[in-house]
């Protein structure tokens, strides 16, 4: 594992490459950002492999946002190049524990979906009737189970088939049935920016429903994730229409 040691030089590493070339965003993002290294799916046969995750804080994400594929190949390379450690994938997210989400408007997205469409209601009007920790956690629940049953619609397990054979695919694991279906339905380098979208959004509800059950029951930061579940959710639904309407 890459401790938090070795964790600060590597931030470090990357900080002064960026110093000696002038570059003031990079130096911004990482100083306001958390580094955090996961094992590779293959690490016994590359020991020093790792996936890097980036958490940046919401002013400064959304400030960079248009160069975020610039910055994450840069990040990349460079760690391969100036250390032991071999990077694999790496993807730059925000932060949502430094979010605030204080009022939102969210619109219904019309699919072919019927039970898809009564759930998204159901969602929707639960976020604006909640008034305590039960309700907001409800919510999480819900989003849970539309993306179930939107895995369960569009994911074809005799066609979409994930590229490393490790990965679960059955029924109940809904972001590696999302993920592989928009990785086969929109393969290729002409897809490439909506892939990087439609899985960005995935994770990022999945990431929502993960802090949604484990929240400490403070009300103020459980009706922010509920909002930030209610948003990703819809989204997810919208990028999946898309794609599915394409086919």
């Amino acid at each position: 594992m890459i401790g938090k040691s070795t964790n600060t030089k590597i931030k470090h590493i990357l900080k002064e490459i960026s110093r000696a070339k002038e570059e003031t965003l990079h130096i911004e993002i990482i100083d306001n950002s958390r580094f955090v290294f996961k094992e590779h799916w293959n690490h016994r046969q590359f020991p020093n492999a790792y996936d890097l995750k980036i958490y940046t804080s919401p002013d400064i994400y959304y400030k960079y946002f248009d160069l975020k594929f610039m910055f994450q190949k840069e990040i990349k390379d460079r760690i391969n190049k100036s250390t032991d450690y071999l990077i694999d994938s790496i993807d730059w997210v925000l932060d949502m524990s430094k979010l605030e989400v204080n009022q939102i408007d969210v619109v219904l997205v019309k699919t072919e979906w019927e039970e898809i469409n009564e759930l998204q209601k159901k969602l929707i009007d639960s976020l604006k009737k909640s008034i305590d920790s039960i309700d907001y956690q409800n919510i999480g629940n819900t989003s849970r189970s539309i993306m179930d049953k939107l895995a369960r619609e569009v994911f074809d397990k005799e066609k979409h088939i994930p590229k490393d054979p490790t990965i679960e695919v059955h029924n109940g694991k809904f972001k590696n049935q999302l993920n592989t279906f928009v990785s086969f339905e929109l393969s290729g380098k002409s897809n490439k920016e909506l892939r990087k979208i439609a899985e960005s959004s995935i994770n990022l509800v999945s990431d929502s429903i993960d802090v949604m059950n484990k929240t400490t029951h403070k009300l103020d930061a459980d009706k922010r994730f509920a909002e930030l579940c209610v948003i990703s959710t819809v989204s997810v639904i919208n990028v999946v229409k898309i794609i599915s309407d394409s086919e």
